[in-house]
């Protein structure tokens, strides 16, 4: 057996040993343990104590003695899967500290040049001496802002108002989760802000102007290194502008999800709807694991009075019925949804606001790519808008009947003209427990129908009125169903039903008007 497997993923040779001997021995007191292994009998406990901690030994006590036991063979794979996601988080930890290490070894080039200003007076010298510095053509660049001391960002505010009555340019980059400090800072003459997500937070806030650089570590003492260098000026300016008119982030984990979602929300304008088009539970499997994730989104939406409008793809029908829990969160005030005319699989979503756009490709590892770009947009919201004003969609089948049945008891009543019981006679296990639900909620049902179809269970709900009213030829053609701002016409001549549903209010109060009329009268 190649032992130096066993010591390349972090066991000693005496552990190994061990480990080896306990496999063979099965359960064993300590003295066959070093018999068998040739461990020293002063280190054994050490040693199994070792690879108790790594899960590889166990030990149960019989008459006051310990008899030790080696895991199964397959416990390895999963020490090394275990060392792997330490290293792996290990390896997001340094990740996240680089750039302040890089931060560090460039600053070293110029500790000559450096001057260190601490505290808040210590801060207000040196940007004071920044904006003295500047000239009519020079420009203040600062990224990426974000504060916990607020009495420092106050400071640096009448700084900032100081600099623009003086009439000099500023730009910069705040932290998205800071967007009110923003507004304060964008309110000022000869100022422009524009914001990224929590992820590409910068480790130090950098502030340029001229040949001056101001590096403000936020550790707990405000600390401020001051560079006179173009060098090392042009070096940050470069770095700003690359973060200033980049557009797309893409990042990735369901942690990055929460940020951008959260984010997208806290960007929306008084006044702005959340709108999602093709909105979706991700690949088959995750459908609850992200369905549960929006639900919590929904929560803060409605706790902050969101108007919600959705367009979802129609193959989230069937979850969204089954799944209580998320339905309760789109089912009510301040939200509407609509399902997409047509079928696709595709597990992208689209998040569009005025400003920002989030695609969302729902996998088991979401990917977000987010657009900083009014244009782009502007774009999916006149997409996503003329979809939702569709006036008139047709459908096919059974299940689109389904559908409306389902649909109009949210508006309490419904008008029938021709209706025959076709899907009645269908569906009859749905039309049991629909009737149940109807009856609880009131729902109220007005039919007007030739005289055959007298004694059908169409005309037997509790909750049904029905008139005889209309010709058998008349009712054979279409049936009419008026609620909510709609008239839905269903023609039963094919194999498959149609549906065609027109969601217009003026039409909507013509075949009302209609069927007032109809029902007044004793004869067609």
């Amino acid at each position: 057996m190649n032992k130096e497997l066993l010591e390349e993923i972090g066991l000693t040779k005496s552990e190994i040993n061990v480990y080896l001997a306990l496999l063979e021995l099965g359960s064993s007191s300590t003295g066959k343990i070093v018999d068998k292994s040739g461990a020293s009998s002063s280190k054994i406990y050490e040693i199994l104590d070792k690879l108790m901690q790594k899960g590889l030994v166990s030990f149960i006590i019989k008459s006051g003695v310990k008899y030790f036991e080696a895991a199964p063979p397959e416990r390895i794979m999963d020490y090394m899967m275990e060392k792997e996601e330490k290293f792996n988080q290990q390896k997001k930890e340094i990740n996240k500290i680089i750039p302040e290490l890089k931060l560090k070894q460039k600053l070293s080039k110029y500790k000559s040049e450096a001057t260190i200003f601490k505290g808040l007076k210590g801060g207000e010298t040196a940007f004071r001496y920044l904006v003295n510095s500047m000239t009519k053509d020079d420009e203040w660049v600062g990224f990426v802002i974000s504060f916990n001391n607020r009495r420092y960002f106050d400071l640096l505010t009448k700084i900032h108002e100081w600099r623009a009555k003086k009439g000099l340019k500023s730009r910069m980059i705040f932290n998205e989760k800071d967007k009110n400090d923003g507004k304060v800072r964008e309110k000022l003459s000869h100022t422009k802000v524009k914001y990224v997500p929590d992820e590409l937070q910068t480790p130090s806030i950098v502030n340029v102007a001229g040949n001056i650089t101001l590096i403000n570590v936020m550790a707990e003492e405000i600390t401020v290194f001051m560079i006179e260098s173009k060098e090392v000026a042009d070096s940050f300016r470069n770095q700003f502008e690359m973060r200033w008119n980049q557009d797309t982030v893409v990042s990735k984990s369901m942690g990055a999800l929460s940020d951008a979602v959260n984010n997208f929300i806290s960007g929306l304008e008084p006044g702005e709807d959340y709108r999602v088009f093709g909105a979706t539970f991700g690949e088959k499997g995750e459908d609850k694991k992200y369905a549960d994730f929006f639900r919590k989104i929904h929560k803060r939406r409605l706790e902050e009075g969101i108007k919600g409008k959705m367009l979802f793809q129609q193959e989230s029908k069937e979850f969204i019925k089954k799944y209580t829990p998320y339905r309760q969160y789109i089912e009510g005030e301040n939200t509407e949804y609509k399902f997409l005319p047509y079928k696709t699989d595709s597990p992208v979503a689209t998040f569009s606001s005025k400003n920002r756009t989030l695609l969302v490709i729902q996998k088991k590892e979401p990917i977000i790519i987010t657009i900083n770009n009014k244009e782009v947009s502007k774009s999916f919201n006149k997409n996503f808008e003329a979809l939702w004003n569709q006036e008139a969609r047709v459908l096919k089948g059974i299940d689109a009947v389904q559908d409306i049945f389902e649909e109009m008891l949210k508006y309490g009543e419904v008008d029938f003209i021709g209706a025959r019981g076709y899907f009645v006679d269908e569906r009859p296990k749905f039309i049991d427990e629909w009737e149940k639900r109807a009856i609880k909620k009131g729902f109220k049902m007005r039919n007007i129908v030739d005289p055959e179809v007298r004694g059908h269970r169409i005309t037997t709900f509790p909750f049904v009125k029905t008139k005889y009213t209309l010709p058998k030829e008349f009712s054979q053609l279409s049936v009419f169903w008026i609620y909510g701002n709609r008239v839905v016409i269903t023609n039963w001549m094919e194999k498959e039903p149609i549906v065609i549903i027109i969601d217009n209010k003026n039409l909507y109060n013509m075949y009302k008007q209609q069927f007032e009329l109809l029902w007044k009268k004793d004869k067609f």
